[in-house]
């Protein structure tokens, strides 16, 4: 299966992705984006706007049996001067996002991105999640080696903000943790935050 860019078409699968990836594993996620038909619509607007925005990569592996997306990796171009959380406040949230939960990861975030990286034009990777029926068949490291030959072709940085359960998948493809935030609940949720330099591209 290959990576490619997803379009328009892929929205309907592409709405779905983050309970199918997130929600068998990750209950602080399931917490703060239930699947619901209002959140799949928010997921949709979203991507939507991703889609066709120069700065924004939305890389997916499809299913070929089924044309469903079954992995899915987005990452932003931020300017070196950029504030804000990217593509995570393109939309105001709805009723049914656990709002409570969401502002200290998004904010989190944020602040630590700013401190790490303000001043140095880089890649953000913003959602990255492969569908719990798929995990196990290298579908994530695909998606991460895109996103890093991407980056190294425009000789930039790259940060993301991991969860606990990836730190090491991360730290695999060169991103070093430069920061740690404790999310509040009672789930023992803690998010990482890692930086990847740019390699030379040949």
């Amino acid at each position: 299966m290959n990576v490619i860019e997803a379009k328009e078409p892929h929205l309907n699968s592409l709405q779905t992705i983050v309970p199918r990836a997130f929600h068998p594993t990750n209950p602080y996620i399931k917490k703060v984006f239930p699947d619901t038909p209002l959140i799949r619509e928010w997921w949709r607007k979203n991507f939507a706007k991703q889609i066709p925005n120069p700065a924004c990569k939305v890389l997916v592996v499809v299913d070929p049996s089924t044309e469903t997306i079954i992995g899915l990796l987005t990452m932003k171009l931020m300017e070196a001067d950029e504030h804000g959380s990217g593509s995570w406040t393109a939309n105001a949230l709805t009723s049914d996002h656990d709002q409570v939960a969401f502002r200290p990861m998004i904010d989190g975030m944020t602040a630590h991105r700013e401190r790490i990286m303000f001043g140095t034009r880089h890649f953000m990777i913003e959602l990255f999640g492969v569908s719990d029926g798929a995990k196990g068949k290298g579908l994530g490291g695909l998606l991460l080696t895109r996103a890093c030959e991407i980056a190294d072709q425009s000789r930039l940085p790259t940060f993301v903000q991991s969860n606990m359960f990836a730190r090491e998948f991360y730290a695999r493809f060169g991103f070093e943790e430069r920061a740690t935030e404790d999310m509040p609940g009672d789930e023992g949720y803690r998010e990482i935050m890692m930086v990847r330099g740019c390699r030379e591209w040949t």
